[in-house]
C-alpha cells in the first residue's frame, strides 16, 4: 500500500471541511482526491470517535446508577434513623 499524500490530521481538517463545503465534488477538487477517498475518509475518522462515545455512554450509565443506589442508601438511611431517634434533626 502506498504512503499516503495526507497526514492524519490533515485528513481530518479535510473531513471537518466537508461540513462547511459547498459541494464533495468540488472539495475533491480542491484537495486533488475522489469523492470515493472523501466518503473513506469521513467513515474512518467517525469510526475513530466511536469508542469514546460508547466509553461516554457507559460512563454516564454508571453515574445515573450510582446516583440511583445513593437516592435509597440515603432514604434508608434517614428512614433507620427516624425509627432510632425521635428528634431526626439531632446528631446521633
Amino acid at each position: 500500500m502506498p504512503k499516503s499524500r495526507f497526514s492524519h490530521d490533515q485528513i481530518r481538517a479535510i473531513v471537518l471541511e466537508m461540513a462547511t463545503a459547498g459541494t464533495l465534488k468540488d472539495l475533491a477538487r480542491k484537495h486533488g482526491v475522489s469523492t470515493a477517498t472523501l466518503h473513506r475518509w469521513r467513515r474512518a475518522v467517525s469510526d475513530e470517535r466511536k469508542p469514546a462515545r460508547d466509553r461516554l455512554r457507559s460512563l454516564e450509565m454508571e453515574h445515573r446508577r450510582l446516583k440511583n443506589r445513593y437516592a435509597e442508601l440515603s432514604l434508608d438511611y434517614l428512614s433507620l434513623r427516624a425509627a432510632l431517634v425521635k428528634d431526626v434533626n439531632r446528631e446521633c
